[in-house]
């Protein structure tokens, strides 16, 4: 039992990193994605239709609890 708790424990370990390491990945690509999308909403090259979808994007971002705008 000893054993078993402690392999149980270790798994914990790992998965409680794993999910950590997932958070940050998941936060560093939201940002990437929200300064990409305000890169296309400020480039006087872009299209109106892209300017368009960029803001829209981000307003769903907001929506969903993200503050980018």
């Amino acid at each position: 039992m000893d054993k078993s708790h402690a392999q149980a424990q270790e798994t914990r370990k790992r998965n409680a990193q794993a999910r950590r390491e997932r958070r940050e990945r998941e936060r560093v690509e939201l940002e990437e994605t929200i300064n990409t999308l305000r890169q296309i909403r400020q480039n006087p090259k872009a299209t109106p239709g892209e300017k368009l979808e960029a803001i829209r994007l981000l307003t769903e971002l907001e929506r969903k609890g993200y503050i980018c705008i």
